[in-house]
């Protein structure tokens, strides 16, 4: 057995697929699907949710079905590959979380791995409960969360440790600078920080992405989610709507730094 890149494979964990038009399947191991842990599960579910929202974006330009996999080969070594060319696309700082993940996802299999050898040592017999196959949206968007502001900790500290200001580049939002029944919150992306904007009726209207450009200088990227809604429905417009009374708000509040 062989990865994308043409190496000898001794263990298969994971790859990611296109499928149809828009989507992006996560297969994994079987036999370690089938010795999952809940608690593990639900850690994996928002890493994998992170990096097929990553590919999504480069599924065009793949060469192929699968547009990326992580694998140990012969040698011992974990690798993780994306589709032939593709890495040239990404950004040096998206690829480096994307991969970084991939690595946290390997890490989080082999916790399962071991915890299995070990209870089988030990002549354990595991009560195994159904694991959740359905992605719990609520779930997913909480562990996006947490891993979002574990991400800007992180960042904090090392800011702290440069001696730098901390800004991620925006100016605080209060609740009523935004317009009526929107609401924000921290959200992740591989592209840097991001903020994930909600309303009342409509659900998440969209994402700000701010985009690390340079030394001192940071890009705003606006993502408008219409989730399955066609753009010319009622609901589409009017969430385009209010998503750019947001964005404008946020640009008004975003300090560039350009000096």
């Amino acid at each position: 057995m062989k990865n994308i890149a043409g190496n000898a494979v001794s263990l298969f964990l994971f790859r990611f697929e296109l499928r149809g038009k828009d989507g992006i399947d996560f297969v994994l191991n079987e036999a370690i699907a089938a010795d999952m842990y809940q608690e593990i599960d639900d850690k994996i579910k928002p890493l994998v949710h992170a990096c097929c929202e990553t590919l999504l974006r480069y599924r065009h330009l793949s060469v192929g079905n699968t547009i990326m996999d992580g694998n140990f080969l012969v040698t011992g070594e974990f690798e993780v590959m994306l589709s032939k060319g593709l890495g040239r696309h990404f950004g040096n700082e998206e690829k480096e979380r994307l991969f970084q993940d991939a690595k946290n996802i390997t890490d989080l299999l082999g916790e399962v791995m071991d915890r299995g050898t070990q209870e089988e040592n030990e002549g354990k017999q595991r009560n195994r409960p159904p694991i959740e196959l359905t992605p719990n949206p609520s779930k997913i968007k909480k562990g996006l969360e947490e891993l979002g502001k574990a991400k800007s900790q992180q960042a904090e500290l090392q800011w702290i440790a440069e001696g730098q200001q901390i800004r991620p580049g925006l100016k605080p939002l209060r609740p009523d600078d935004l317009p009526r029944d929107v609401t924000a919150s921290r959200g992740y992306d591989h592209r840097g920080f991001c903020y994930v904007f909600e309303h009342k009726k409509y659900g998440e209207l969209g994402r700000i992405v701010m985009i690390k450009a340079g030394e001192k200088k940071m890009l705003m990227q606006a993502d408008l989610c219409l989730g399955r809604e066609k753009p010319e429905s009622t609901i589409a417009k009017k969430k385009k709507e209010i998503f750019e009374k947001v964005v404008t708000t946020v640009t008004i509040c975003f300090d560039v730094l350009d000096t």
